[in-house]
């Protein structure tokens, strides 16, 4: 599973969107995830993918692709 699908199901499991509904350029305010759900997102992609996210990624931040990106620059630098 690539990172964007693993950060629709986690999307999917911590705000009830559905996967299929989430398209990876759209802005996440499309799907009601304002700064403070973004807040509780990336806390959960911690918990989930044991990386830690930097602060500013909640304002930088504004789409499913890039998040996927940050998650896989993360990932490769073993920012954990």
């Amino acid at each position: 599973m690539d990172s964007i699908d693993s950060l629709k199901q986690l999307i999917h499991q911590q705000f009830g969107v559905e996967p299929s509904a989430i398209d990876p350029d759209a802005p996440f305010a499309q799907y009601d995830l304002d700064s403070l759900t973004l807040a509780e997102l990336m806390f959960a992609i911690e918990d989930s993918f044991h990386v830690e996210v930097p602060d500013s990624a909640v304002s930088s931040v504004t789409n499913l692709r890039e998040l996927a990106a940050l998650l896989d620059g993360l990932r490769a630098t073993g920012n954990a």
